[in-house]
């Protein structure tokens, strides 16, 4: 692989099957040029960008791109996420944005910290690591909001679809977890699993309300007619949350996923 542009000993831009890529490793790019070969085996990682991401890697520091690979090797290490390199490239720009706004003296209060963390505990906790390691590279402690909107960073580059964004998908959620919670008339403790287990599955719903991607209506509807009756509180609960997405998304709530809805919230429904 030949080299593009050397931005430090162990960061270099180069190119992998037609599409540009940063590559990473100790003493990558010691004593080369621009235009020679690189060694393979000392590569050990690959963030491959999009044509619209070229530009955001023109003038960034290679020192934020090291610390962008670090938190993602965190969060893969420790919680097991699945990231893209859309997060790596999202990460670096996000932090060099950062680092510009510190030397302006500016900072921004993140009015979604309470729902960044209960809805996204473990990107989160990235989020913090993330800015304990930029706290330390700029010379000054960063306040948490940053790290709130580091961890909406990582979960925008999750997301499917890129008509969806992190800010968009938190705000729709706490809407619908505050219908949830004044219609069920149950504590929603975040540590119960029911609750996480449906705040896992309101998550990937939501984003189908952001991206108007319905789902197929049930050839079946015996079971969601016997839910029903079993669980009339867990129904009406899910109705409501249908009648509010009417009105203020345009959104028709499918009997699919009104039976899933249901099921969740009667299972948080206990006793």
């Amino acid at each position: 692989m030949i080299i593009h542009k050397i931005y430090n000993n162990n960061v270099v831009l180069s190119e992998e099957k037609d599409q540009e890529v940063i590559l990473m490793g100790k003493g990558l790019a010691f004593g080369k040029k621009v235009g020679e070969e690189l060694a393979g085996s000392l590569i050990e990682k690959r963030y491959f960008l999009s044509q619209e991401s070229h530009q955001l890697f023109v003038d960034l520091p290679a020192e934020l791109m090291e610390l962008a690979d670090k938190v993602i090797s965190f969060a893969k290490a420790k919680h097991e996420l699945s990231l893209k390199d859309k997060a790596f490239i999202s990460l670096a720009d996000h932090m060099h944005g950062v680092e510009q706004r510190v030397q302006d003296g500016f900072f921004m209060k993140n009015f979604l910290m309470w729902d960044i963390k209960r809805f996204f505990p473990k990107e989160y906790e990235v989020g913090l690591y993330a800015n304990e390691l930029l706290s330390t590279y700029l010379g000054q402690e960063l306040p948490d909001d940053e790290a709130g909107f580091m961890a909406l960073t990582i979960v925008n580059s999750g997301l499917q679809q890129n008509s969806t964004n992190a800010h968009s998908l938190t705000q729709l959620m706490e809407e619908i977890m505050t219908i949830v919670k004044y219609s069920l008339e149950t504590p929603l403790e975040e540590t119960d699993i029911y609750v996480q287990r449906f705040i896992t599955h309101l998550k990937f719903f939501c984003e189908r309300v952001l991206t108007d991607k319905g789902q197929m209506e049930l050839e079946d509807n015996e079971m969601f007619e016997l839910l029903k009756v079993k669980y009339p509180q867990a129904y009406s609960t899910t109705e409501k949350i249908a009648t509010h997405l009417k009105q203020t998304r345009d959104y028709q709530v499918s009997e699919d996923e009104q039976l899933y809805l249901t099921i969740h919230l009667s299972r948080m429904k206990r006793g």
